[in-house]
């Protein structure tokens, strides 16, 4: 999809009200929650949040923004348990919806192929889904035991990107290690650890990278 048309592209309310609220969890008062709102270009929504539904609401362009000002207004250990937990809690309001009905389905039959087999398949499904969705594309792959997933036009490190800020961090892309790795726990019910492995901030390619290792359990940084 074109740059112009990523931009205006509309996600779904939920989105940002998932957003909103792990930000006001995290904001000491009302001003300041409006504060940083208003500084990614998002005050209609500092005094009144959007509905937790599909609506379209706001542009992939203010969603990214949006990630951004985070970066810059909270230090780099709080900001990455933000996106943290929109990505749990994003995975979370997707088990809501029909999209993973089919991981449902091959869930309930685990006669078919191996387990490694039904959850590729499920995954596949899910980022496909994902790309229709939200308009970047998602390329989803088996490597050996383990699976790649390479998301391009990248949102969650776009605006640091289009800045030059360079966190302290070499991989910043939170949201979708937490998503991900949400995903394929219920796909297989089994935990296993998903890492972004090059982040276009640094790489200079045209996506980020993510590794998911099968069954392997690391710990997670604090």
């Amino acid at each position: 999809m074109a740059q112009d048309a990523l931009e205006q592209k509309q996600l779904p309310a939920y989105a940002i009200r998932i957003c909103y609220d792990i930000i006001a969890e995290e904001t000491p008062n009302r001003d300041a929650l409006q504060r940083i709102f208003a500084l990614a270009g998002l005050a209609r929504y500092g005094e009144s949040p959007p509905p937790m539904d599909s609506t379209p609401s706001i542009t992939l362009r203010e969603y990214e923004r949006l990630i951004g000002v985070v970066w810059q207004v909270f230090d780099e250990i709080q900001a990455r348990e933000i996106f943290r937990r929109v990505g749990q809690r994003g995975f979370q309001r997707l088990t809501r919806s029909g999209v993973l009905m089919y991981t449902q389905f091959l869930r309930a039959f685990d006669s078919i192929g191996t387990k490694r087999e039904r959850v590729a398949l499920a995954m596949g499904r899910l980022t496909a889904e994902l790309t229709r969705a939200l308009g970047y594309r998602h390329e989803f792959r088996r490597e050996g035991e383990d699976f790649i997933l390479d998301i391009y036009d990248c949102p969650y490190c776009a605006e640091l990107l289009r800045r030059q800020i360079k966190p302290k961090e070499e991989h910043v892309c939170h949201i979708p290690v937490a998503f991900y790795q949400a995903a394929l726990n219920w796909a297989s019910g089994d935990p296993h650890t998903v890492q972004e492995i090059s982040c276009r901030l640094t790489s200079g390619e045209a996506y980020c990278r993510f590794k998911i290792y099968w069954n392997v359990v690391l710990k997670e940084r604090v």
